[in-house]
């Protein structure tokens, strides 16, 4: 049996995992987002703490974005997103399921997910409406902090991406769908990626 696969990759306050999650309530597929990394560590049999610095060390959720691997050193972070990889194809392979973020969309067509079964999503959004959902969506109140928690989150975002995929992170290199999810409220564009997983997957 053949299963399918929407990978999710967004800039940061554009509402990406939010819409990523009502399409996949939208699908009844299962949703996969940070938990990846538990995922990770588990199978390597290991103190999440201890492995990754992950809880400890990071002052803030916001922090959490900067650092995807969390803070440990490099053979470690390459550690896990090896484990992360070898995750996200099982899932792939096993189950209909939305992949936030990770290199999803890169790491599953080099692992040869069949393109048939995979929508590679990327939402974005002008920086003016990032700004205003980082105020009433994440509830940053200050818009100076605002725009330095966008730019270098987009930044750490970007570098991760172009480290593991040698690739630019708002390329369309491996991506069926761009978005500005500006367009309309987060489920009317959560429906119209849900129609076109439709559309693709014949469903």
């Amino acid at each position: 049996m053949d299963f399918n696969v929407i990978t999710v990759t967004r800039q940061f306050g554009s509402l990406g995992r939010k819409i990523a999650r009502a399409v996949a309530d939208n699908l009844g597929y299962e949703y996969y987002d940070r938990d990846i990394i538990e995922l990770a560590v588990k199978e390597m049999r290991g103190d999440i703490e201890k492995l990754s610095a992950f809880d400890g060390q990071l002052a803030s959720p916001f922090d959490k974005m900067m650092y995807p691997l969390g803070k440990g050193n490099a053979n470690m972070k390459n550690a896990l997103f090896e484990m992360e990889k070898s995750i996200m194809v099982d899932l792939a392979l096993t189950r209909n399921c939305v992949i936030v973020g990770r290199c999803s969309d890169y790491v599953l067509r080099k692992y040869n997910i069949p393109d048939a079964n995979m929508l590679n999503v990327f939402i974005y959004s002008p920086i003016e409406k990032r700004l205003e959902n980082c105020k009433y969506e994440l509830n940053i109140e200050n818009p100076g902090e605002a725009y330095t928690y966008l730019m270098k989150v987009d930044k750490a975002r970007a570098d991760f991406y172009k480290h593991y995929t040698k690739h630019k992170f708002t390329g369309n290199t491996y991506r069926h769908l761009m978005i500005d999810s500006s367009m309309a409220d987060f489920n009317k564009v959560a429906s119209v990626i849900t129609d076109t997983a439709k559309i693709k997957f014949g469903i």
